[in-house]
């Protein structure tokens, strides 16, 4: 255990795929004994349950190296722990009923998240790099997820009307953002370091315009401009068809490992195809938002975690045929989940739901052991 405080992504992936083992669990119980209460519930601590603590992984391994900085981080053990505890204390107080511990729990994330924005803004502030725009992305969604955190815990203390708030920000103006950020920066760079003759093609107004999409998403679904929502998301699933194959989906299929980060970044043009016809009064319940936090970024966190994990840990960039199936298996789960509200049929929910928890737990238990031992090559970290 002691080497989990070697480096910070060891400490907070290992809490993260914790945390995806334990919400995946609970979830799973709830649809199984249809649970459907706990829904409003199941739509925040989900999104904010299940993704930041890798996202904080990511952010202090490679953050600094983007702003330059070779900088210890004393206190990741306390974000990471107190983060963790807070999503624990609110799937205990869903066991137990008790609503104090809800807000408890919204309260230890929300105080684990702010220290660490703070932190992130004090690196950015502290970098002489010119080209900041990546980083500075990052702090603006990680504020965005303060405030997601914000509206939960008022909504836990009974608020009911920051609900919708605390969900539209907690995909638009946090979890939406960080990952349109770090595939902007990493995925044409990971491809460029498998294909030869690969041109990376990433301009900074591609980003502007998912980042400002993404804002006006979050913002037209609280204010209720249902025709802007469409027109902005049918506008961004074209741009995400056009990068996807402008990244090369077709040519990452070479490469296991790679294809899998760029199959997930293909949902997105399904997602937002999906939003806009939600915009627009299709009768298809959640499935807009569930073909982006599972199709896209379940499936994007297995495959980007995996990769990083294997190459902080001196392994072979290389996913066997478990990891590979896990995956594919992943993207059935996502589309029978999609499916499930597009034909409001329960069963397919139940069946969905059990093939994720498996696949999960199964992937977990295959990271997990990274965590706790030395690096294979012998490196330090």
């Amino acid at each position: 255990m002691k080497r989990l405080a070697l480096a910070p992504h060891r400490l907070y992936f290992f809490l993260g795929a914790l945390a995806v083992a334990l919400l995946f669990s609970w979830w799973w119980w709830q649809v199984q004994a249809q649970q459907m209460q706990t829904i409003a519930l199941h739509a925040l601590v989900m999104p904010l349950g299940v993704f930041p603590l890798f996202i904080l992984g990511f952010t202090f391994t490679a953050g600094p190296r983007w702003l330059g900085l070779d900088v210890p981080d004393h206190y990741f053990l306390l974000h990471g722990v107190t983060y963790f505890m807070g999503v624990a204390l609110v799937l205990l107080a869903s066991a137990l009923g008790w609503h104090p511990l809800r807000s408890s729990g919204f309260a230890f994330m929300l105080s684990a998240w702010l220290a660490v924005t703070w932190r992130w803004a004090a690196l950015v502030r502290m970098s002489k790099v010119d080209d900041k725009i990546h980083p500075i992305a990052l702090l603006f969604a990680m504020t965005g997820g303060a405030l997601a955190l914000v509206a939960s815990l008022l909504w836990s203390l009974g608020m009911q009307e920051t609900w919708q708030v605390g969900r539209e920000l907690a995909f638009f103006g946090f979890l939406l953002p960080v990952f349109l950020t770090v595939c902007h920066r990493m995925l044409p760079f990971f491809t460029s370091n498998v294909l030869q003759d690969y041109v990376v093609w990433r301009p900074y107004r591609l980003l502007y315009v998912w980042l400002g999409g993404s804002a006006l998403l979050a913002l037209t679904a609280c204010l209720n401009l249902l025709l802007v929502q469409a027109v902005v998301a049918g506008l961004m699933s074209l741009s995400f068809a056009y990068t996807s194959w402008r990244w090369g989906l077709l040519r990452s299929l070479q490469n296991r490992l790679l294809a899998m980060l760029h199959l997930s970044f293909a949902w997105l043009t399904v997602v937002f195809a999906l939003q806009a016809a939600t915009a627009l009064g299709a009768p298809i319940g959640s499935a807009a938002v569930h073909a982006l936090g599972l199709g896209f970024m379940g499936t994007m966190l297995v495959g980007f975690v995996s990769r990083v994990t294997f190459g902080h840990s001196g392994r072979a960039l290389q996913a066997n045929n478990l990891l590979w199936g896990l995956y594919l298996g992943l993207h059935i789960a996502a589309l029978l989940r999609v499916m499930a509200s597009l034909f409001v049929i329960p069963q397919i929910l139940q069946l969905s739901s059990s093939i994720w928890l498996a696949l999960l737990l199964i992937w977990t238990a295959q990271m997990l052991p990274a965590y706790l031992r030395a690096r294979a090559d012998g490196k330090a970290g």
